[in-house]
């Protein structure tokens, strides 16, 4: 019983749904992390149409009671999280002792969402606060009373917060600033997220202060005590859904350069220079010491790098470097192309060849000066990663087989043996694909454009064409080109179910899940993972008026399914600013549900 209530009444959270306000701000104030729904019901009705679609085009003669199975499972959600819910995870403990993390959750339900909850619950002694009950269900807490389901993993949790419903006088997270600053700036959503960052910095503080490790961690600790507190949420439209998010960064915190690189602004220009035709677009503003920043964790990390590349490309040396003559703006862009590349299950690089970075630069001539050796020192770094993964694989890891007993230890050296020998034969794939890449760079205006592939740069540097500023489209957004960065993305082409099926036909066939695959000769070769994957896959039935058999007949299905939940998606647009030491962002995503 326990698995199948917290499953519905906890991961199930993540459905679609808005901040649930009488229910959530009832909650025991230091919620580590809260997930509010309210009237969901429209959003998991858009959802359950695209499920049904799914349904509906793969077909087979288990169609209809699928189909049946969906429609109750739509009418049980609406009936509960689609009403309002909320989960909160709290930690438990005394003073002096380690504080562990429990789960709260709790959901309005209507009578038929009711009858269900209450048929998984089984006869037990019932405790009672207020008007409502509860009782021990296998690990944990639960019960139903006033319209109102609700499930802890932990007793006095749940009592204290059944005592807030019933009228006591407690702390309420409605009443702490940490939770409505940031909630109240993102506003009713129907699904909504909070976390607080410095309260779980606290929790972890404390137990590396128990078990005398503080001064190792305490640069992460101080890193997520400044991030403060963060909330966001989205509601679905009929065009597809609106999105917002608000971070509260902690202007307090010790980690001042993270506080300053999250709340710093410009001007962008970057889209004077970007082509028209790109696919996306993330820009945003990036302080002049955002590069020393990154080095100092980069110096943090090399101590963990068993590969060595960081020492190699003295990436942190020259990310510090960079921070004297880099300017404030950085874009991320994904050139035409960039979706389609990125299907190519053959090359697990080409999307590099679409792909770009954009930075605008304050000091030209000291960036001219040091590009050239800093993609030197990467490309040299990238040509040895490769031999120091052989040499990590050859030198294996640590004998741990006489720890074994007699009788297992040939078997955990036979292991080890199978292990290193597959490690070896998918070494040489892998670096040939790190011979492919290489960090190339040039110059256009005040920006620096970097890439890992010539192809990307070269079309980023091509001439002539209309720039993404003097795009209608882009235009058309209205995006405020000031502010902490915003996003851009154009309705893309349609995706073509040839398109992906070649794809997937591919990323079978590196498998050895071929259309050929089924012979005697493949057979002996293929695991039982493989064999049971192809025997599904041929047993969807196909698409196609000429009911193509076996696997090409399903690649034919699988293909058409998604090209149509990816072709439904048309474009998106964000923009982010700041306000004091909060972050406000708010998106629109268009996706067209029917």
């Amino acid at each position: 019983m326990k698995p199948i209530l917290t499953i519905t009444l906890g991961l199930a959270m993540l459905a679609p749904g808005a901040r649930a306000a009488s229910l959530s701000e009832q909650l025991p104030a230091g919620a580590l992390l809260t997930l509010e729904t309210r009237d969901a019901g429209g959003a998991l009705e858009r959802l359950s149409g695209l499920i049904g679609n799914v349904v509906n085009a793969v077909g087979g003669e288990e169609n209809e009671d699928m189909t049946g199975t969906l429609d109750g499972m739509q009418e049980l959600l609406k009936g509960s999280l689609g009403k309002e819910a909320a989960l909160g995870v709290f930690t438990v403990g005394t003073a002096g002792k380690t504080f562990t993390p429990h789960v709260l959750a709790v959901s309005r339900v209507d009578e038929l969402s009711g009858e269900f909850f209450g048929s998984l619950f089984k006869k037990a002694p019932a405790a009672r606060v207020g008007v409502y009950t509860f009782s021990r269900q296998g690990d944990v807490f639960a019960g139903m009373a006033g319209g109102l389901v609700y499930v802890s993993t932990d007793k006095g949790l749940l009592m204290g917060y059944l005592g807030r419903l019933s009228g006591k006088d407690a702390p309420r997270l409605v009443n702490s600033v940490a939770y409505t600053r940031p909630t109240r700036s993102v506003g009713a959503q129907e699904l909504s997220l909070f976390v607080n960052f410095s309260a779980t910095a606290k929790v972890i503080r404390g137990y590396l202060g128990r078990v005398a490790l503080p001064r190792l961690f305490s640069p992460v600790v101080d890193a997520i005590d400044t991030l403060g507190q963060y909330a966001a949420g989205f509601t679905t439209t009929d065009a597809g859904l609106t999105a917002a998010s608000a971070h509260a960064a902690n202007a307090q915190g010790k980690d001042q350069p993270l506080y300053r690189l999250l709340t710093h602004t410009t001007d962008f220009k970057v889209q004077d220079i970007i082509p028209a035709d790109v696919e996306a677009v993330a820009a945003r503003a990036c302080a002049p010491e955002s590069g020393a920043y990154t080095a100092r964790w980069l110096t943090r990390l090399d101590l963990f790098d068993p590969l060595g590349f960081l020492s190699d490309s003295q990436l942190a040396h020259h990310l510090e470097r960079a921070g004297t003559y880099l300017g404030s703006e950085c874009a991320q862009v994904t050139l035409a192309g960039g979706m389609k590349a990125g299907l190519d299950s053959s090359n697990p690089l080409a999307s590099l060849d679409s792909s770009v970075s954009y930075q605008r630069v304050r000091d030209m001539d000291a960036a001219k000066k040091h590009l050239p050796e800093y993609a030197a020192s990467v490309n040299a770094a990238i040509a040895g990663l490769g031999d120091s993964l052989g040499t990590l694989i050859r030198a294996g890891g640590p004998d741990l087989t006489g720890a074994l007993p007699a009788e297992l230890r040939d078997l955990g050296s036979a292991r080890t043996e199978q292990l290193s020998e597959g490690l070896g034969q998918s070494l040489e794939p892998l670096q040939e694909l790190l011979a492919g890449m290489k960090m190339v760079y040039a110059f256009r205006g005040d920006y620096l454009i970097t890439a890992f592939s010539d192809k990307a740069l070269q079309a980023a540097l091509a001439e002539g064409g209309e720039t993404l500023a003097q795009s209608a489209d882009f235009q058309g957004a209205g995006l405020s080109m000031s502010g902490a960065g915003w996003r851009y993305q154009g309705n893309l082409p349609d995706l073509s179910v040839e398109d992906f099926q070649a794809a997937l036909a591919d990323s079978l066939k590196g498998a050895g899940l071929d259309s050929g695959a089924g012979t005697d000769e493949t057979d002996a070769t293929m695991s039982d993972e493989e064999r049971a994957m192809l025997e599904a896959l041929k047993a969807l039935p196909s698409t196609t008026s000429g009911g193509a058999a076996g696997l090409d007949g399903a690649l034919v299905t699988i293909g058409t399914v998604t090209t149509d939940l990816i072709n439904r998606y048309d474009g998106l647009t964000s923009q982010s600013s700041v306000q004091g030491s909060l972050i406000l962002s708010k998106s629109s995503v268009r996706y067209r549900w029917e």
